[in-house]
């Protein structure tokens, strides 16, 4: 009986110091997102902008495909967050998998995502891997893109939709 007990107070302490190793995704992605404005690998919504425009960069979006739907960045690919690798190697590489655009801006809502992902796709050997969130971009009045209708999602039958501004930049125009 000692000897079971002696037993499961090792495996109760052993799980204990596991445990205390483990970061949530909140405190991870807070942490992350602290080091990227640090570092500045916080990308400025004036830098995505020239991003948009630039042949060395990618703007690449992880959010799910229900998020992109409904807002995303007009010239901003989605990779998604399942295989980014696999979505950058169709936009960032050639068929000999050299780079064409070796520096990049991931965004995601509030950047906790792109933030995690980047530690990542750092690795990836990209020049340059900046974060951005999307609520800046909304925030300061830059449009938005958007695949819903009244109906159902028409996305890739041609239909055009135009941007769309959030709210409180409709009243300054």
């Amino acid at each position: 009986m000692k000897i079971k007990m002696i037993i499961l107070s090792f495996i109760l302490a052993t799980g204990s110091l596991f445990a205390a190793e483990f970061v949530n995704y909140s405190k991870l992605s807070s942490m992350l997102k602290k080091e990227n404005k640090e570092n500045g690998t916080y990308a400025t919504t004036e830098e995505v902008k020239a991003a948009l425009k630039s042949k060395d960069w990618l703007v690449a979006d992880v959010r799910t495909m229900e998020e992109w739907s409904a807002a995303h960045i007009k010239g901003a690919v989605r990779i998604g967050r399942q295989a980014p690798e696999k979505g950058l190697a169709l936009h960032a590489l050639d068929m000999d998998d050299n780079f064409i655009k070796q520096n990049l801006i991931i965004v995601c809502n509030s950047a906790a995502r792109a933030s995690i992902e980047a530690e990542t796709i750092r690795k990836m050997g990209f020049k340059q891997v900046k974060v951005y969130d999307l609520y800046s971009w909304i925030d300061e009045c830059n449009p938005v893109v958007t695949k819903y209708t009244v109906k159902k999602d028409k996305g890739g039958t041609g239909l055009k939709f135009g941007n769309f501004y959030a709210e409180h930049c409709k009243e300054k125009k």
